[in-house]
This record gives C-alpha cells, structure tokens and sequence, in this order.
C-alpha cells in the first residue's frame, strides 16, 4: 500500500526487514487487513535497509529479523535503533542469553516467530502501538529518575507523554488537555500523597473514562490505590516487560470500554446519538440550561414521502438518503449539540445556546440545503429529497414536553406542503424554504 489513502492523508510507515518473503508477505496482508491507512515497506537484506533509510526514515516502527544472510545479530538492531525508529526484534530462535542480551536494548519488544499464533501476536502488537500514537499518559513523580525511566519505557510503546513533579501540577495538566488517558502516580509526593491525589482525580473523570495507575516501593500502597479508585499497581523497581505490559493492558480497555459506550450511545447505521442517550444527556442539558437561564432549541426534523423513496428506488437508497441527511446535521451542528436518529426517518436535535431567531435561520438553511442535494443511485440517475421541520423554543416544563411541541409543529409543516420549517406562531412566524 503506498500513497495516501481516499481521504487525502498520509499513511502511516512501518518497516519490515525479513529475508523470507513468505513470512514478509503474511505480515504485510494481517497488517494491511488490521490497520487502516498504512504502508508497509520489506527489505531482504541489511545492505537494503541502509540504502532504504538514507532516503527515508519516516517509519513509524520497524520489524527486525535479527538473522540476515549479510549481517551481524546485534549490528542491525543497533543501527534502526540509531535511526530513532521503535522496533520489534523477531527471531526463530529462541534462547535465554539471546533474551537477555536484546532485553537490555531500547526495543519495543523480542518475539519468537515460531508459529502462526505467534505471528498474530506481533501483527495485534503493531495495531496496539498504533492506537497509542493516540493516548496520552501523565506521569507523576518526584523523582527525575523515575519519570526518565518511565518515559523511556512509553517512549517504545509510541505512547504521547505528558510529565509532572507533583500532583498539583498534574491536576492543572488534567484540567487543560482533555486528551489524557492514563496518569501513572506515585504515592509518597511533594504537596500531597497519591491517595489524596487520586481521590481528586476521581472527583472529575472515573476509572472508566481515565485510567490511573499507582505505582510504589511499598507493596502495602496497593490496596490503598485500587480501594480509592486506581485501576492497577506497579510496584518499583519497575520491570520493563511488565511495566509495558500493565501500560497496554489499560490502555486496551480503555479503548473496549469506550467502544462499547460508543454502541450504547449511537445508531447503528447513522453514527448520530440514539433515542436513548438523547434523552439522558438532553435532560441534563434541559435542567442546567433552565436554571441558568440559557436558550436553546429542539426540533424534529423528518424526510418527506420517504416510503415512496423505499418503495420506488428500494432500500438500499433509503438507507443511503437517511445516512446523508444525518451526516449534514452533525456536520451543520456544533460540537456540543445533540442530533440523535429518532427512528426511521425521523432526527432530533438539540441546538445549545441559541436565540428563537437564530434557531429559526439554523434550520430553515437546513431546508434550504436539503433539497439541494443530489443523492448518486447508479451511473446515470441521481435523486433529491426534502425535509420537514418543525422547531420548539419555548422552554417547557421538561424536554419530552420541549420535543411534544417540535412534534406538533413537525406535523403542520407536513400538512402545509412539506419542504418547510414550522414553529410556535407566537414566537417567529412560520417561514417557508
């Protein structure tokens, strides 16, 4: 795979250096298979790697056989470790001096790749280091020696580091970058304990949104930290393979557990917010908007004869009608609004922080939008479609009576033409598309 992808980005770079091309060619397919936008480059030989790497050294990770038909075990690995390029150390075999010896490097990690099992191992290693080019870990620490160790060690598993002296610079580092992930603390600080620390942090995320591990030469510390909260403990002195292992374990479940949420919490087909997480989130919205006196909107917003487009160009077209409309909506809305699918055809959508009148501007643009568009059914036929809308401002007793009264309006805007937007003629007149 070379080049960018569709989407126009850069792929990531990984480097195989493996004189079998059977074996090569197996880990660049399981790697293409497993990892979106990436290129994958194989060189046979240590002559090719050092001409391949004085016109690129752009790769992200490297894969190392450490035994070539033209080079020394240790010369190879030394040289792309050189060249500040993480690596895998691969070999066929396996024995304890050999482990010892590439354990005392800087490499990501020495796999034996004796079986398929354990090449599935390295392919899942290669997407699990990918995936934490995209977490952050904050590390706490009074120690300067300890926070070397430690970022060396997150430094091999591409892991973006944050670092911290004491707890209360790290909680200002929390409050800035919504970004991080996991915070790895130690208990005996400056200023405050890990304890009183970690109490602090579960005040703002839980261990399902930010995990927190605990770290100690005092054995006893662990129960400490998994009783208030942490979701795992290392004891010091740090052994690098667990340590890593600890790391990416967490990391891991972070990922599932955010995944899974991701399910609970949208449609399927659409990616919007579903009906259920609308409500639970919409109702906290709803109560914090009326008590600071804040306005915002709701509307229902439907496609209009949609059984006609089923019925007419078949599912499949539906589908991709409905999956159109939801991408403009949450492409249309700020970050913070809801749009979430209702059902069918049929959108919500919660718009914070917004006048009567610019609500109305907002979603008759929507219309107007809408039916501009020309949705590719085959090579030679195009259709268009229109929505319906209709919008409640007027701040009710509760949201589900808020959506009610979208719903009413939704209902005359269908019975006055379709292809308009209808709201409360008390508050702005009805307008039309």
């Amino acid at each position: 795979m070379n080049g960018k992808d569709n989407k126009g980005s850069i792929p990531e770079k990984i480097l195989i250096v493996e004189d079998s091309k059977t074996l090569a060619k197996y880990l660049v397919r399981k790697i293409q298979a497993s990892i979106e936008n990436v290129q994958v480059d194989v060189v046979r030989t240590y002559a090719d790697l050092k001409m391949l790497l004085e016109k690129e050294n752009d790769y992200i990770l490297a894969l190392l056989d450490i035994y070539l038909p033209d080079m020394h075990t240790e010369e190879l690995v030394d040289y792309v470790l050189s060249r500040e390029i993480p690596s895998i150390v691969m070999t066929a075999d396996f024995h304890d001096a050999l482990y010892q010896n590439f354990g005392k490097k800087n490499i990501v990690d020495f796999v034996l790749k004796d079986s398929v099992a354990s090449l599935e191992y390295i392919v899942n290693l290669v997407h699990r280091l990918i995936e934490n080019r995209k977490t952050t870990v904050l590390a706490v620490d009074d120690s300067a020696v300890v926070l070397h160790q430690i970022r060396t060690y997150l430094e091999t598993q591409l892991y973006r580091i944050k670092l911290a002296k004491d707890p209360v610079s790290a909680l200002a580092q929390l409050e800035q970058d919504d970004n991080i992930s996991i915070v790895i603390t130690d208990y005996n600080m400056p200023l405050m304990d890990g304890i009183a620390f970690l109490q602090k942090i579960r005040k703002i995320k839980n261990k399902d949104v930010l995990g927190v591990i605990g770290i100690s030469v005092d054995s006893q510390s662990a129960a400490k930290f998994l009783k208030f909260g942490a979701n795992d403990f290392i004891n010091k002195p740090f052994h690098k393979e667990e340590f890593i292992h600890r790391i990416n374990n967490l990391s891991q479940s972070l990922e599932y557990t955010a995944r899974l949420k991701a399910f609970a919490n949208h449609d399927f087909m659409t990616q919007v917010y579903n009906r259920k997480y609308f409500f639970e989130e919409g109702e906290r919205y709803f109560k914090e908007a009326v008590a600071h006196e804040k306005q915002f909107a709701v509307a229902m917003i439907d496609i209009d004869d949609f059984k006609q487009i089923n019925d007419t160009w078949g599912h499949d077209t539906g589908d991709s009608v409905i999956k159109t409309l939801a991408k403009k909506l949450k492409d249309a809305t700020k970050g913070d609004d809801l749009v979430a699918r209702f059902g069918g055809e049929e959108f919500c959508l919660l718009l914070k922080n917004i006048s009567p009148g610019a609500a109305q501007s907002f979603f008759e643009n929507i219309c107007r939008t809408i039916a501009s568009l020309h949705i590719q059914i085959d090579t030679e036929k195009t259709i268009g479609f229109t929505v319906s809308i209709g919008l409640e401002t007027a701040s009710c007793k509760n949201l589900t009576e808020m959506i009610k009264g979208a719903d009413i309006q939704l209902y005359k805007a269908k019975q006055n033409g379709k292809n308009r937007l209808e709201m409360d003629i008390e508050q702005i007149q009805a307008q039309i598309c």
